[in-house]
Formats: C-alpha cells, structure tokens, sequence
C-alpha cells in the first residue's frame, strides 16, 4: 500500500476506524455519560492494552453489550450509515493490497468484516438498531488488525524475534560481516519501533518492512516480502 497513490488517504482512514470511545464520545456530545456508556468506554480501553488476544476480544464484547442499547438509542439512522461507510472505505482500501501480502489472515479480517457490515445493514432493515450497531462495533474491531498500526507492531515484533534467533545462529562474537548486517537490521527495526511509538505509522512499516528484507535474505524469514 505504501507505493500506491491513494496510500496517505488509506492511512488515514485505518488510523481513524469507528470505535467505541469515538462513539460515544459523539452520542454524548460532551455531557456526562450514562453509567453504561462510561463502563463500556473503560472496558474497551482496558481491551486495548490488553496482552492476552482471548481476554482482549471477551473485554470487547463486554463493552459492545453494554454500548450496543445506548449508542442504537441515541445515533439516527444517518450517523450508522456514515459509520458504515467509513468501514465500507477502509475495507476498498485494504482488500487489494492485503491480497497480494504475505499476511494471509489480514485477508481474512478484511473478509469478515465485510460479512459483519452486511450482516449489520440486514439488521438495520429489520430495525433491530442494537443488532446493527453491534454487528458494525464489531466489523470495525476487526479491521483494527488490518490498520497501519497494528500492521507495523506485528511486523516490528516478528522482526525483533527473527533478529533474535539470527544473532544466536551467528555466534558470539559474530564475524565482522555479519556484526554489519545484523547491527543493519537492528538499527531499522530500533527505528520502526521508535516511529510506532510517536505514531508515524507509514515510516514504522517502511523500516520494518526493509529489515524483513535482510532478515529474508540471512534465511532468518522464509517466504517474507523480497526473498
């Protein structure tokens, strides 16, 4: 995606994927919240930080139950179909590029948010707006995966791991040319981690992305982008 003309655009709209604090915050319009709707925030908050993926996704499905009537409540039916479009946008993005990725289950994400978002319409039509709505909360968690910033994570942690496992097979102390290439590579994987941290999402994956390329070409990644 990083060489394709629309990429900015992509990055924006996967860094700004309807969640449930913007949600919320957009309902609320300022006012203090209902105890449901402060509740719901909290929980999707501590899903985000969350290092178990299990744990993660039950806190998630906490907070849409407790979100689901109050947000389908108080958002008209123009405000959920502009969510939805938003979704439908990224989704466009995403598919083609994930397509050709070596990350075969990001395809999948994407796959299954598209069902999910059906799935939220056809309740939209039946007017079961709390179905809707959760069906959409739950389309947007998981095209999360397919965002810049969960992309550049992965690959930063996949890199660092990989990097791991190749200074061990090079012995310590290395031969100077491999001590060059490996300290190559930590340097960008340093950068790309340093670059997530202050959210320049597209420099983290560019670095990490070019340190997946010389971990591929030590043997350290098979199958990985230019091997």
């Amino acid at each position: 995606m990083l060489v394709a003309p629309e990429a900015k655009a992509a990055l924006e709209v996967g860094a700004t994927l309807p969640t449930v604090p913007e949600l919320v915050q957009r309902v609320s319009g300022g006012d203090t919240l209902p105890t449901e709707l402060a509740r719901a925030t909290t929980l999707w908050d501590e899903a985000s930080t969350e290092g178990d993926p299990i744990e993660a996704a039950q806190l998630r499905e906490a907070a849409y139950a407790l979100a689901a009537p109050s947000l389908a409540a108080r958002m008209d039916s123009a405000t959920l179909a502009g969510v939805q479009g938003r979704l439908d946008r990224w989704i466009g993005l995403a598919d083609g590029a994930l397509r050709q990725s070596e990350f075969r289950d990001l395809s999948t994400a994407v796959s299954d948010a598209r069902d999910l978002l059906a799935a939220a319409r056809a309740a939209g039509a039946r007017r079961d707006t709390v179905a809707a709505v959760t069906a959409t909360l739950r389309a947007s968690d998981r095209l999360t995966e397919t965002t810049p910033q969960a992309v550049a994570a992965r690959l930063a942690g996949e890199d660092e791991l990989a990097l791991r496992g190749l200074r061990r097979l090079a012995g310590r102390p290395a031969a100077d040319d491999a001590r060059i290439r490996l300290d190559r590579i930590d340097r960008l994987v340093r950068g790309a981690r340093e670059a997530l941290s202050k959210g320049d999402y597209e420099l983290a994956i560019r670095r990490a992305y070019y340190a997946r390329q010389l971990l591929s070409s030590e043997g350290a990644i098979a199958g990985a982008p230019g091997r």
